[in-house]
């Protein structure tokens, strides 16, 4: 018995992965193929530079051409004092350098090539360093990969149900031995596990092939891969981050998500405006009324966004935000995700008509 509704649930998983699979599965292997060729690309043109680099910088030291005339602009704040800044104005000087004490006419030909530089100042000299951590840069890759599984999702999302009532095929599932319960709560798993799963499992397959091809353009340079690249990149971290970072995030979404799909069992027609214009207009009228925001506070913090600090979205395990999570904000958005799932099966079960 238990065998037959883990195999009915897994086929709903099954049957939503197919229905959805241009979006699921297909549209980040699109995305990744074309960002890789582009990286390809760039390191083909990177190699080309490096082998050109030399030859063309000796080109240009062996020109002999005439200096152009330089004018120097020296801005001279230093006059401008605490006291009335209105009163004080920076000083500017303009000089033309030239190998006579005045520039000839013919200098002044403005149809000659000038070149205008800022007064030179003592500047520190910086010396190469050593490459830092690669790990921020592949955070980027995935946090793009999570932007775009998130606008995937809530179309997903607030499409589901309402869907199934525009088409009534809502009528085929009340037929087949499966439960309202277990249709929402499949959709809602596919939404916070199953889509974040795969758009990360190929970001990560992204993330490899740009850690390859990074090394094939440093070696391209003469330099040694290993040291560069892979030296420099915390794989265990970035593993925890990217996976456990989401899973972590899962449990703020958690309440965006439900109410999507609350929206998406209640529209007639329109199911983002029926999710947004509440949210709005009860934001609208707390202020307006109580002069306060928590309305605001509270939906941004269930948002993904980016938090700071090596973060592009959501929340990562490692980073120092995760001390300063409100905890009773997160059990709050939980009860609320558990109360729009129960609202969404509720509909689904009696509201057949859109």
């Amino acid at each position: 018995m238990a065998s037959t509704a883990s195999l009915r649930r897994f086929t709903l998983l099954q049957k939503e992965i197919q229905e959805y699979k241009l979006s699921f599965v297909w549209t980040p292997v699109i995305v990744a193929v074309v960002l890789t060729l582009l990286m390809f690309a760039s390191v083909l043109v990177a190699g080309r530079i490096s082998a050109m680099g030399d030859t063309i910088l000796e080109v240009i030291m062996a020109e002999k051409t005439n200096v152009s005339p330089t004018i120097t602009i020296n801005i001279d704040d230093t006059e401008i004092t605490s006291g009335d800044s209105s009163a004080a104005e920076p000083v500017y000087e303009v000089e033309v350098a030239s190998a006579d004490d005045a520039p000839s006419e013919e200098d002044w030909n403005f149809s000659r090539s000038w070149r205008f530089e800022p007064e030179k100042r003592d500047k520190p000299d910086y010396e190469s360093s050593e490459v830092g951590s690669l790990n921020p840069v592949l955070n980027v890759i995935n946090g793009f990969f999570l932007l775009l599984g998130i606008w995937v999702t809530t179309s997903y999302l607030l499409g589901s149900l309402y869907n199934d009532r525009k088409d009534r095929s809502i009528l085929f599932w009340k037929s087949m031995p499966v439960s309202e319960w277990e249709e929402v709560l499949t959709r809602f798993i596919v939404a916070l596990v199953v889509i974040p799963a795969l758009y990360i499992g190929v970001s990560m397959l992204l993330q490899l092939s740009f850690v390859l091809l990074a090394m094939l353009m440093v070696w391209r340079m003469d330099m040694d891969p290993f040291v560069t690249v892979l030296a420099n990149i915390r794989f265990g971290d970035l593993l925890l981050d990217q996976v456990g970072g989401w899973l972590m995030t899962a449990l703020w979404v958690a309440p965006v998500y439900g109410w999507f799909l609350l929206a998406s069992a209640w529209a007639k027609r329109a199911p983002f405006i029926v999710a947004v214009a509440p949210v709005i207009g009860i934001m609208l009228l707390e202020g307006f009324l109580l002069g306060t925001d928590y309305v605001y506070a509270a939906v941004i913090s269930h948002i993904p966004h980016y938090v700071g600090g090596e973060s592009v979205v959501g929340f990562y395990i490692n980073g120092v935000f995760w001390q300063e999570v409100d905890l009773f904000s997160m059990f709050c958005g939980l009860v609320f995700a558990a109360i729009t799932l129960i609202g969404s099966i509720y509909l689904r079960r009696y509201r057949f008509d859109i």
